[in-house]
């Protein structure tokens, strides 16, 4: 019986956004389920910290 017992639990698959500002500068990151709130996060494919307070390279950006 303790086979079924993981059988059914999902491991929740987090996504990873940038939060920028008015001048396209990355302020935050942040890795979530969902979209957060707001207009401007973009996702991205990974956090970079070198891209905190700089423009984000375009390959970083998931269209």
């Amino acid at each position: 019986m303790r086979i079924f017992s993981w059988g059914g639990t999902r491991t929740a698959r987090y996504r990873h956004f940038a939060l920028l500002d008015t001048h396209g500068v990355c302020r935050a990151f942040k890795s979530c389920g969902e979209k957060p709130a707001g207009e401007h996060w973009v996702e991205v494919e990974h956090v970079n910290l070198a891209w905190l307070g700089s423009t984000l390279p375009n390959r970083a950006r998931i269209v």
